[in-house]
């Protein structure tokens, strides 16, 4: 068998892993008065259904002092939610794997929802990212905290989970008593190393105690905070030393971060936590869980052979790929759909959990995603336009037996996408597009390249069905510069950013959409040596980018010294110089700049579909920008939505 340490099988504790392949916890937001849908359950019968060893499922608060007014968190200390839980727990274990179930309590964080009750903490400190202070609490709040981890992990038991995770990571509470930057009390549960460690200690006590020795228990432990005065790995090494000592617990699964840039975006290394998890590892000496930006079964199988750990977790690889494991165990690595780490659809939660690059994600009860069914009757189908969304429908059709001619006008493959991953760190997005090319290579599907297709006699053949993804395209610069220096965002992407020139000072005007379109085109600006002013009609910058990748962004265009201009727009331009209206105070502003960049938009290509339709084809769909410019995301819904169907 490929891989054959990641599909061997591992004791943790009194169980028996099939394989060391483990599914980490993450929230689905498919909840309703804290309990898990029906939406929730066929999520997870999907992701179970490629045979991981260990699934650990998140987003379970054990207190009502932890809940939030939506109740899209499971409140696992509600009798009321206990059916759905059984009835989780049996279509996962089902397929042979463990369940564990995540227990936290959020403490001081809001993790962007709203709650009826005050947050609470170690200290009253308030989190950055949060608008108000935690009351401290107090030594029978405590108490009552962690009796309802131990409730709650009996209530798992009950309904037939196999073990629970104490979340101690990412700043939420169990965090905040372990981390100095959050605990800063004089009693019995800070102070010292020794004292921050009491609260953990109290926790583990009543999980035993509730539970029993033979009931699996992980805890979850940020390595590096990545805080000012938080914890670093020296810290966490010791804190696992404590915890071995103290007994107890059978794994603990190693990760990076706290709330808000624990999910490592494209911009990183992969398995930024694998290092740290091995000093803990071989410190501590108990089972070690190791995650984070881990997608490949290569890699995988690396990591454990280099002693990072004994068990190595995924979550979003399994979003982009529900059939990774399958995949990987007969050889087929390459098959497998990337994850690309963007932390878009999976991480907005709008309404609940998707994915970039699979719309199965989050929709597996919709009757369009809910079966694979084969094509009846089988059509010739064109389709034109070679982006991430002609792509997709290419594939998914020829998947389902239609016989597929895939037409592109230009010379490659991609489309506007090959542009999106032109700007600085984002090009992993091409793993996407290749992927696409490969299994339509696999399923020996034409492509036919320099194929400009602008009426059905383009087309040099019957179809009796089209599918059009002709995108967009950027809009023309219809400005009067007067003699100045004045560019398109689409020059940069097509060009690259010029060499700068005079002062190096230059202007990027975002139009208020506040994605990488702009963002990207800024930094490939700062890249290339110039200092950049970004004026935006918006109040926020770049609010579009996930918050998991904006910090991280700014932060390399503040090394370069970018400034910002919000809520304002641009009065005039003139040789050398824009003038800058902002919009509260209507006093301009003169800029001195020797070059000034423009975001114009872009148009739909709609013309194929218009012509086909007036041709007389009957069956004429059209997907993604040439419909109306957007995001990857919703071309490949699109492309999946109509090619399942077709």
């Amino acid at each position: 068998m490929a891989y054959e340490k990641l599909f061997s099988p591992y004791q943790l504790g009194t169980q028996v892993l099939k394989n060391r392949i483990v599914v980490l916890p993450y929230g689905t937001s498919m909840v309703h008065d804290g309990a898990v849908t029906d939406e929730d359950i066929a999520h997870f019968d999907t992701i179970a259904a490629s045979g991981a060893g260990l699934i650990i499922t998140g987003a379970t608060v054990v207190h009502p002092g932890s809940a939030m007014r939506l109740r899209k968190l499971v409140e696992v200390y509600d009798e009321r939610v206990l059916d759905g839980l059984r009835r989780r727990a049996d279509v996962i274990h089902r397929h042979g794997a463990k369940l564990y179930g995540q227990l936290v309590h959020l403490g001081r964080e809001w993790i962007g929802m709203e709650s009826d009750l005050a947050p609470s903490a170690p200290s009253p400190i308030r989190s950055p990212r949060d608008p108000f202070p935690p009351r401290e609490l107090e030594e029978g709040d405590i108490a009552a905290i962690v009796e309802a981890f131990g409730r709650s992990a009996a209530n798992l038991k009950r309904c037939g989970y196999d073990g629970a995770e104490i979340h101690g990571a990412h700043g939420y509470l169990v965090a905040q008593f372990l981390s100095p930057a959050c605990n800063q009390r004089g009693d019995a549960y800070g102070g010292s190393p020794e004292k921050r460690l009491r609260f953990l200690f109290e926790v583990i006590d009543a999980i035993r105690a509730h539970c029993g020795a033979g009931f699996g228990l992980s805890l979850r432990l940020s390595a590096d905070e990545e805080l000012v005065d938080g914890l670093e790995v020296d810290d966490t090494v010791a804190i696992a030393v404590a915890v071995a000592a103290y007994g107890g617990v059978d794994v603990l699964n190693i990760t990076m971060g706290t709330r808000g840039g624990y999910v490592k975006d494209m911009t990183g290394p992969d398995a930024p936590a694998a290092s740290a998890a091995a000093r803990i590892r071989r410190a501590c000496g108990l089972s070690v869980i190791v995650g984070q930006r881990i997608n490949t079964p290569e890699l995988a199988e690396r990591l454990l052979h280099e002693g990072a750990a004994d068990l190595v977790g995924m979550a979003r690889a399994f979003l982009a790929d529900p059939e990774w494991i399958d995949k990987a165990a007969a050889g087929e690595s390459g098959r497998i759909r990337p994850c690309l780490n963007v932390n878009q659809d999976c991480r907005a939660f709008s309404p609940h959990l998707h994915c970039s690059v699979n719309p199965r994600t989050g929709r597996e009860l919709w009757p369009e995603f809910r079966d694979w069914l084969p094509a009846a009757p089988v059509k010739r189908i064109a389709v034109i336009g070679a982006g991430p969304g002609g792509l997709e429908a290419a594939l998914t059709a020829a998947r389902r037996g239609h016989r597929v001619t895939l037409f592109e006008a230009t010379d490659g493959v991609g489309g506007q996408f090959l542009y999106a991953a032109a700007v600085p760190h984002r090009q992993g997005l091409l793993r996407l597009i290749d992927h696409q090319v490969g299994e339509l290579r696999r399923l020996g599907v034409p492509i036919r390249l320099g194929r400009r297709i602008d009426g059905v006699e383009d087309l040099g053949q019957p179809f009796d069905a089209a599918i059009v993804a002709t995108g967009a395209v950027a809009r023309a610069l219809e400005v009067d510069a007067g003699g100045a220096a004045v560019l398109s965002w689409f020059d940069v992407l097509k060009n690259g950013a010029p060499a700068p020139a005079g002062s190096h000072r230059a202007v990027f005007v975002d139009d208020g959409t506040g994605f990488w379109w702009n963002y990207g085109v800024a930094e490939a600006m700062v890249d290339a040596g110039w200092r950049v002013t970004i004026v935006t009609p918006s109040a926020a910058v770049a609010h579009l980018i996930p918050v998991e990748s904006v910090a991280a962004l700014l932060g390399r265009l503040a090394m370069g010294k970018t400034e910002f201009r919000v809520l304002s727009g641009i009065e005039s331009i003139e040789p050398g110089a824009v003038h800058v209206m902002p919009m509260v105070s209507g006093q301009s502003e003169r800029l001195d700049c020797d070059l000034l960049v423009m975001q114009t938009g872009r148009v739909p290509v709609s013309g194929p579909a218009k012509a086909l339709l007036d041709a007389g084809m009957r069956e004429v769909h059209s997907i993604g920008d040439c419909i109306t410019p957007r995001r990857m995301a919703q071309a490949v819904f699109e492309a999946q939505r109509i090619a399942r169907v077709i």
